[in-house]
């Protein structure tokens, strides 16, 4: 639409021509009327007129400008000169920094910003980047007049006219109270990682102390099997010795968890038949099933399957998932492991008809201490699916959990890379 088209009023191009600067460029004084042909034929009315002639959703870029700076009060608008002296001080400047434009009219921007980074040159830098690349962007702390310090976003441009530089215009967002939710997460996240550290330590510390008081119990029980004659003692003793070797292997467990929350997990990788080792892991585990009335099925390839991977930790992954599984599934039930190859990947499954997961738990199954049920733990800690999760991950493998709900069973698959 041309500047004297009939779609704008005298006010309206009054207005516009004042936001953009432009006065009365056209040689029209405020109160000079112009002729009907220059405007559109239409008859000349005053401001006050065409105030109350326009509808009231109508807006003016100025009147927009207006409001804009009214209802923005965390906004600034700071127009500089080609030398950065401020010849502006708009929308809240005022409010968020504390001085009157009569303050700072003449002054460069410097005095806005710390001892600190005026020391380091950082208003000159500020410029020199915004004409060299248009706009420089900074978030920093910025000094009001009260002396108080708030963390201000702002983004300076470059004013060119005819490829001229002529000025500068920046933009400065008062986000103080964005930084401090910044910083309180920060501190929290800090205080997280040193409460992690020090549970670390003390599970560390306890594993250790355990296993060494476990020790001479472990010894005192096999030598009684062997020096005792009584067969009526034959069954406490197994007992001692199966419970001695339950709170050994979780012990081992836990002492593995820490390893690995501190990064001294390390693998011993070696190139070896997973088809051979998950058929003697099951025959150790198969017993245990059996003592359940539980059916152990086992499906493996004929065929090897070979990866590159730890040993010992694969045996601690396998051992853990069969031995849930035996734990959690009811006299009679019917448990699963199966193996085969997709693509690069050997991948192995553990299914059973046990207690299942609840669909709120599944998320959280892997992390560590989560259990449902700590009355069927049958003594555990809730650390073996952690574990899992934590050689798996190291492996550059993948575990998942699937379970239709409680009671429905559950199955777990492990995706190991091959051994190439």
């Amino acid at each position: 639409m041309a500047w004297g088209s009939p779609g704008y009023s005298r006010n309206q191009r009054t207005s516009a021509a004042s936001l953009y600067g432009l006065g009365n460029s056209a040689g029209h004084r405020d109160n000079e009327p112009m002729s009907n042909q220059e405007d559109g034929q239409r008859p000349p009315v005053s401001p006050q007129e065409d105030e109350v002639a326009r509808a009231p959703g109508d807006l003016t870029p100025q009147r927009a400008f207006e409001l804009m700076g009214q209802q923005s009060p965390d906004i600034a608008f700071v127009l500089q000169d080609r030398q950065g002296a401020i010849i502006g001080w708009r929308a809240a400047a005022e409010g968020v920094f504390g001085y009157s434009e009569a303050e700072v009219l003449g002054r460069t921007i410097d005095f806005l910003f710390t001892d600190e980074d005026r020391a380091l040159g950082l208003p000159e830098l500020e410029r020199s980047v915004a004409l060299a690349a248009d706009r420089s962007e900074d978030d920093r702390w910025h000094v009001r007049k009260d002396g108080t310090r708030i963390w201000v976003c702002g983004s300076l441009v470059a004013l060119r006219e005819h490829g001229r530089h002529v000025g500068f215009a920046k933009v400065m967002c008062d986000r103080t109270n964005l930084r401090a939710q910044l910083e309180t997460l920060g501190n929290r996240l800090k205080h997280a990682d040193d409460s992690l550290h020090k549970r670390d330590a003390f599970f560390s510390r306890l594993t250790h102390e355990l296993r060494n008081a476990l020790a001479p119990i472990s010894d005192a029980s096999r030598l009684i099997q062997r020096k005792s004659a009584h067969e009526e003692a034959a069954a406490p003793l197994a007992i001692v010795q199966r419970q001695v070797n339950l709170m050994v292997r979780m012990m081992n467990d836990l002492a593995e968890v820490v390893r690995s929350g501190v990064g001294k997990l390390q693998l011993r990788k070696q190139t070896f038949n997973l088809v051979d080792d998950l058929a003697a892991i099951t025959a150790v585990v198969q017993p245990d099933a059996l003592r359940k009335g539980q059916t152990l099925a086992v499906n493996l390839p004929r065929e090897p399957i070979l990866i590159l991977a730890d040993k010992e930790r694969v045996h601690q992954i396998m051992f853990n998932l069969l031995h849930n599984a035996v734990k959690y599934t009811p006299k009679g039930g019917l448990i699963w492991l199966h193996c085969s190859v997709e693509t690069k990947e050997a991948v192995i499954k553990v299914e059973d008809t046990g207690v299942g997961i609840a669909p709120s738990l599944l998320p959280e199954i892997f992390e560590l201490f989560t259990q449902e049920n700590p009355t069927q733990s049958e003594g555990g800690f809730g650390v073996g699916l952690s574990l899992v999760k934590d050689l798996v991950d190291a492996h550059q493998g993948f575990v998942q959990v699937r379970s239709d709900g409680k009671d429905r069973g559950s199955e777990f698959t492990v995706r190991l890379p091959l051994g190439l």
